[in-house]
């Protein structure tokens, strides 16, 4: 028996009036209409006048989804102007112009909505989802997209030679697709996947819709026999290396460095992010499937302007000077709020709200999985993590770090999350120098050296080398410099290495590491991100090889983890095939349980409320946002639907 998921149009037929619905209904997208009287962007007169483009109601699926409009029917024009930071930065671009899945989040976070999708059936043991997509809809270049699309980028995905492990191609329960025609398919499982579409609306599930099979099949010899030899033509080794450049696996990099590449979103990029660009320019999609309440063809802004810059203070001086129209990223550090604050009229912007789906300003992970025996046995010692955060004085960190916001924290949900735990969040975050010191020496420290540094039972001191990432969050150095001094008073000497991200991660499979630290990601998304509180994923650098244990992504270095963190795994494994939300929702907690009777990681504090700035002629954006990154802002909150007054 299959769930039916109920289309919005049947809403629309019950009721005469789309704005009576759209109050009852507040930011809900629905789809349209079909007596709309569809306009377009004044831009693309000329195209349609000389036969370039076809006119806008050709242009648009049969039924195209409405936006409704944060505060008011839009105007056409105008530059977006927004910065990034080198030209690596594929983050910002997938936060702003990226996010355009088959379905998405409402802008309160709490539902799964269409998107690309119309609609979706979910039989009763969650192994096989059937969509229906809109009729008519087309790729930016004017080609249909159709459920073949998705049948070859999860083909794509798929292929032995995609080095990444995604959703898509998990080995625990694969992605396997059946196309029933060209706008219905079905995602099948061999077993439940409870939790798919929370993965398809989040960022990552963008990824299936990627890929267009007409534009990319020519670099795969599976469909073209001279590929190989393009390739080569090309400069490259094999097909693969051309596919990767050409179209990218995914959001990385490389998707937004192809103009001929077709895309499904608002946008498409004209001058692409490479190395060396001094800018990324985007024109809008004449084909986008979005349209306001009265029949105008999103996205209202003609073009985005994104300057690449390496340095945060020239992005900073930029929006000072009123050079930018929205931008966080970047730029929204603890240090710079209040210069903002104060030259708000100058620069003719004003600060909106962000909550952030953080949960810990920093994770202080340290590797249980290290090839040191010594070291390994000490860091997997709670007795010893337990003394190291005694040792912190996390109230001098908030009011020196983040001028008295926040409060003490470890790696917990947020309050304001439905898995809020006081004990999970607050144990152990009391500054406690003689409490450390007793932890300490119940782990084996009882020896010190003639520094006062704390000797392992081999006689060796306790050096923790810690990797940072200061040209990513620059406080995090600051937090670090701190904490250095307040361990050195109980005899824990550690080590403070500033490195490039490249690195940063490259240290992860060949296990190069003592310590790493991160913000605290699973504040707000709990289930799905859950990588300090068990070992979920690659992310989980405090037990590296149990992740990979756990996910199979890479069993050269995997390693049997621990039977308190494998029943973790088993509940997990669970959670995700169980299609009833109460049921899932229990199985976390009892996942946080465990997280909370074994603290694998360190936290320090509260993640504060960030904030953005806008210009003050920038509409319909909303004064309040959530900052994260399986949710993400600004693209969660359409964008496509900002306009310059």
């Amino acid at each position: 028996m299959l769930k039916r998921i109920p289309h919005p149009n049947a809403c629309v037929r019950a009721i005469r009036s789309r704005k009576i619905l759209a109050a009852l209904l507040p930011g809900l997208m629905l789809s349209a209409a079909p007596a709309l009287a569809y306009e377009q962007a004044p831009m693309l007169d000329e195209r349609v006048e000389s036969g370039d483009l076809p006119p806008v109601d050709e242009r648009l699926p049969k039924n195209p989804l409405v936006v409704e409009p944060y505060e008011s029917i839009g105007k056409y024009g105008g530059v977006w102007r927004s910065g990034l930071r080198g030209g690596n930065d594929n983050g910002w671009i997938a936060r702003t112009v990226g996010y355009e899945g088959l379905v998405r989040y409402d802008r309160e976070w709490k539902k799964v909505i269409p998107n690309i999708a119309e609609s979706w059936e979910v039989n009763d043991d969650a192994t096989e989802y059937t969509f229906e997509l809109r009729e008519g809809l087309k790729w930016s270049d004017g080609h249909p997209f159709t459920s073949e699309d998705v049948a070859f980028t999860v083909e794509m995905f798929k292929n032995p030679e995609y080095p990444a492990n995604t959703w898509i191609d998990a080995q625990s329960n694969p992605t396997s697709v059946e196309v029933i025609d060209d706008t219905t398919f079905k995602l099948v499982y061999d077993k439940p996947n409870g939790m798919l579409m929370d993965q398809l609306a989040d960022i990552n599930g963008t990824m299936i819709v990627t890929i267009p099979k007409h534009y990319c099949s020519q670099f795969n010899p599976d469909y073209n026999a001279d590929a190989n030899e393009m390739a080569k033509e090309e400069g490259f080794q094999n097909w693969t290396f051309l596919m990767q450049d050409k179209c990218a696996w995914g959001w990385e990099t490389e998707r937004w460095t192809n103009p001929d590449l077709p895309t499904i979103g608002a946008w498409i990029v004209k001058e692409p992010l490479s190395g060396d660009a001094a800018r990324v320019v985007w024109e809008r999609n004449p084909y986008y499937f979005k349209v306001d309440p009265e029949g105008n063809q999103l996205p209202y802004i003609d073009r985005l302007n994104m300057r690449v810059s390496e340095s945060a203070e020239e992005l900073t001086l930029m929006a000072l000077n009123g050079e930018i129209d929205w931008q966080d990223r970047h730029i929204n550090t603890n240090a710079n709020q209040a210069v903002f604050y104060d030259g708000q009229e100058k620069g003719g912007y004003h600060l909106g709200k962000e909550v952030r789906a953080t949960s810990s300003t920093l994770v202080f992970q340290l590797n249980l999985n290290h090839d040191d025996p010594a070291m390994r046995e000490l860091f997997q010692n709670k007795d010893f993590r337990i003394g190291i955060s005694h040792a912190i004085d996390r109230q001098e960190i908030i009011d020196v770090v983040f001028i008295g916001q926040g409060e003490p924290f470890q790696v917990a949900p947020r309050p304001q999350s439905q898995f809020y735990d006081e004990k999970l969040a607050k144990q152990y975050t009391e500054f406690d120098p003689e409490r450390a010191v007793e932890h300490l020496e119940a782990a084996g420290l009882t020896e010190t050296n003639a520094d006062g540094v704390r000797l392992m039972e081999d006689g060796r001191p306790v050096r923790i080398v810690v990797d940072v990432i200061a040209a990513l969050r620059p406080e995090w150095v600051d937090m670090l410099e701190l904490i250095q001094l307040q361990l050195a008073q109980v005899g824990i000497e550690i080590e403070i290495n500033n490195i490039d991200r490249t690195l940063f991660y490259d240290k992860r499979p060949g296990n190069d590491y003592d310590a790493q630290v991160w913000s605290g990601d699973g504040g707000l998304d709990v289930m799905q991100e859950p990588r300090y509180y068990f070992p979920a994923n690659e992310e989980s650098v405090w037990a590296y090889k149990w992740q990979a244990w756990y996910t199979g992504a890479n069993p050269d270095i995997a390693e049997e983890p621990a039977d308190w963190a494998k029943k973790q795994m088993a509940l997990y494994d669970e959670l995700k095939s169980e299609g009833d939300p109460d049921r899932r929702a229990e199985l976390m907690k009892e996942i946080l349980t465990i997280t909370k009777e074994n603290f694998p990681v360190i936290g320090v504090s509260l993640m504060p409320d960030g904030y953005y700035i806008a210009q003050n002629n920038l509409k319909n954006v909303a004064p309040t946002m959530i900052d994260a990154w399986l949710f993400p802002q600004p693209g969660a909150y359409d964008p496509a639907q900002w306009y310059f007054e």
